[in-house]
């Protein structure tokens, strides 16, 4: 194997990624779909909805 001798800073300095760069904007993505968010509420009402729709069409439940 030709990678054998490398340590994980040898790959990190060959690729340039380290986990510091990759994780630099998660809190943008978690503020998005966040309970405090309206998008991330909405989307959760939206998909509760959603299943209660389909438990009341796959069991028959009536309003």
């Amino acid at each position: 194997m030709q990678h054998q001798g490398k340590s994980i800073q040898d790959y990190e300095k060959e690729y340039n990624w380290s986990h510091e760069a990759s994780m630099k904007h998660w809190r943008a993505w978690g503020s998005w779909f966040s309970w405090g968010s309206p998008v991330g509420l909405g989307l959760f009402f939206i998909s509760l909805a959603f299943t209660l729709w389909i438990l009341s069409q796959a069991f028959g439940w009536n309003n």
